[in-house]
């Protein structure tokens, strides 16, 4: 299981690039296997479904990668992580107690 977590890991640190080339390859492969099932030369048929999920992780992965690059053109996502940072600040200067404050109003 170890293999999965180092080739998950591996896909969450390629840049946009990386991930593409990877995904590009990773089809290759699909498709010269399918050749080879067709040959008869194929020996682990687990083989096709590992590569199915090696290519949908990069899919996620590079649509993760293109979100937040649209994100950071538009600027939201530094207001939005700025706004994070003011809440964050909020609640450790009021020690977190802002919460008990408005439960006790609503049960009046």
């Amino acid at each position: 299981m170890s293999r999965l977590r180092d080739e998950r890991r591996e896909i969450h640190t390629m840049d946009l690039a990386g991930a593409q080339q990877a995904l590009a390859e990773r089809r290759r492969t699909l498709f010269e296997l399918r050749l080879q099932k067709e040959r008869g030369e194929v020996k682990n048929n687990r083989q096709f479904p590992q590569l199915k999920k090696e290519i949908a992780r990069l899919l996620e992965h590079i649509g993760e990668l293109n979100n937040v690059r649209l994100l950071e053109a538009e600027g939201a996502l530094d207001a939005a992580t700025a706004e994070e940072d003011d809440e964050d600040a909020d609640e450790e200067s009021d020690g977190g107690h802002e919460d008990e404050a408005d439960d006790e109003d609503d049960e009046e």
